[in-house]
């Protein structure tokens, strides 16, 4: 599933007046966790998990094909770790 298909799956389930209304609602939502998560705050939602903030530390490493030691910069990522119960489903599949 892409975001249009998203889009359009929370159209119909939520009985948006129109797929422009749904994809305002899609995109807010996903501002809304892009920008806590920035601001370093964790995001959780009940059932889905959490949002958050993992720093990964600067490393070296090597080319594989010239052996030579690059240096890797530290930068910030989001990690999403599932509820449970989503796990529960996703491992059921």
């Amino acid at each position: 599933m892409n975001k249009a298909d998203g889009i359009e799956e929370f159209r119909q389930r939520t009985d948006a007046p129109s797929r422009a209304a749904a994809a305002r609602s899609v995109e807010a939502f996903i501002d809304i966790i892009v920008g806590t998560v920035a601001a370093g705050r964790e995001v959780r939602i009940g059932g889905l998990g959490v949002f958050e903030r993992a720093y990964h530390r600067a490393r070296v490493r090597r080319n594989p094909n010239t052996n030579e030691a690059i240096e890797v910069p530290g930068k910030w990522v989001m990690r999403f770790r599932p509820a449970k119960g989503v796990q529960a489903v996703v491992n059921k599949k």
